[in-house]
């Protein structure tokens, strides 16, 4: 398919059933609450990896339904990536401790559900029924959102190989596409990349200086 033809396969996703796009934004928000106030912990990393899972795997779903194997397939690794850390992972999910992290995994959490391109209907609307779930480049804009705002527990591959997409979808939304909406996406990777990296190095460096105390 060529540029045009992939934007109106988007469009016919976008709008195929707006039910859909608001159970997508049900589950975000449930996700979000997941983290705020549920106390037990294996619950909190059910409802948020459960979530982030689903959210993956209905793209991949209307990708295979649409005739998209592109996006069916790198949607499938994220969803399975996702699923790994519902069944597999053990790390207690905390928030961020940065107030600025925090503040703004929860900006592109909200544009992500806001997205205003696809859907014809008005900025309120949007709110409820923008394509998360559906198509790529508002779900990515949501999950690593989320996944931004777990940093500290947060699984390094999930978090990077989610990360390499967002560049990805991005590049081609904002270049291919012209969508120019997608440059929030690379934005958040780009923010959101220098987040692991600093992370990794403060990490490195607390290490050396352990080994050089114990030494």
């Amino acid at each position: 398919m060529n540029a045009q033809e992939i934007l109106n396969y988007l469009e016919l996703l976008a709008n195929n059933s707006l039910w859909v796009n608001f159970s997508m934004h049900v589950l975000a928000l449930m996700a979000l609450i997941s983290v705020f106030m549920v106390t037990k912990e294996y619950l909190k990393r059910w409802v948020f990896q459960g979530t982030v899972s689903i959210l993956f795997l209905s793209v991949a779903i209307n990708a295979f339904i649409f005739g998209n194997p592109f996006h069916m397939v790198t949607f499938s690794l994220l969803a399975i990536t996702a699923l790994v850390q519902l069944f597999v992972g053990k790390e207690n999910i905390r928030i961020a401790e940065s107030r600025w992290i925090t503040a703004i995994a929860l900006s592109f959490i909200l544009i992500g559900l806001w997205y205003p391109e696809f859907v014809d209907k008005n900025a309120l609307m949007l709110l409820v029924v923008s394509p998360v779930g559906v198509i790529p480049c508002p779900t990515l804009l949501t999950t690593i959102g989320l996944l931004m705002l777990i940093m500290p527990s947060v699984s390094r591959f999930q978090y990077v190989i989610t990360i390499i997409m967002g560049i990805v979808y991005g590049v081609i939304g904002v270049f291919v596409f012209k969508v120019y909406l997608d440059i929030t996406l690379l934005i958040l990777v780009l923010y959101a990349s220098w987040i692991y990296f600093r992370s990794s190095s403060q990490a490195k460096t607390k290490t050396v200086l352990c080994s050089q105390l114990e030494g």
